[in-house]
């Protein structure tokens, strides 16, 4: 098990430093073309659609970071006045609903791979299929984050995620 949990650590880091590179690499790619269009009346034919396909896969490594870390909006009704074992079975509920998203994801996001595969961008004539291939990525880690979360088995990263999510409901101070 410890060699799965090493393995996912290292894809989430990677991701991780992958989608640190595609923000900067949007935002100078969007600047570049809006300064050609505007100021030397030209533009960048193809920056238009290589941003989507960046704020795609930012999108969903995101989403599976923050599955990883419980960052993800949550409700939080009432929790004081219901028992431990009540929250413990809502919390085992939500990880199921996770671990049933992420297989959703990925058995959906591969049809759909699958199916792009043969069509091109216009622009950059790049397969249309890496516009949805994060999307299998990214169910791939929710997955497994979702079954790890439900039986409890990575706790390695629970203090950074206690950070990061200011706890289970806490209350504001």
């Amino acid at each position: 098990m410890k060699f799965f949990t090493a393995v996912f650590r290292f894809i989430h880091l990677t991701l991780v430093a992958f989608a640190k590179l595609l923000l900067p690499a949007m935002v100078v790619l969007i600047f570049a073309n809006v300064f050609m269009r505007y100021v030397l009346n030209s533009g960048i034919p193809w920056s238009e659609e290589v941003s989507i396909v960046i704020v795609v896969w930012f999108t969903f490594i995101s989403l599976a970071l923050g599955v990883k870390h419980r960052l993800h909006i949550s409700l939080c009704l009432l929790p004081e006045r219901i028992s431990p074992r009540t929250d413990f079975v809502l919390a085992k509920l939500t990880d199921l609903v996770t671990l049933f998203l992420g297989f959703i994801m990925v058995r959906y996001g591969w049809i759909l791979v699958q199916f792009t595969s043969r069509s091109i961008l216009p622009a950059t004539e790049m397969p249309a299929s890496v516009m949805y291939f994060p999307l299998v990525l990214s169910g791939i880690l929710v997955f497994y984050e979702g079954f790890m979360n439900l039986f409890g088995l990575d706790k390695g990263d629970a203090g950074m995620d206690e950070k990061l999510s200011g706890g289970r409901c806490a209350p504001d101070a």
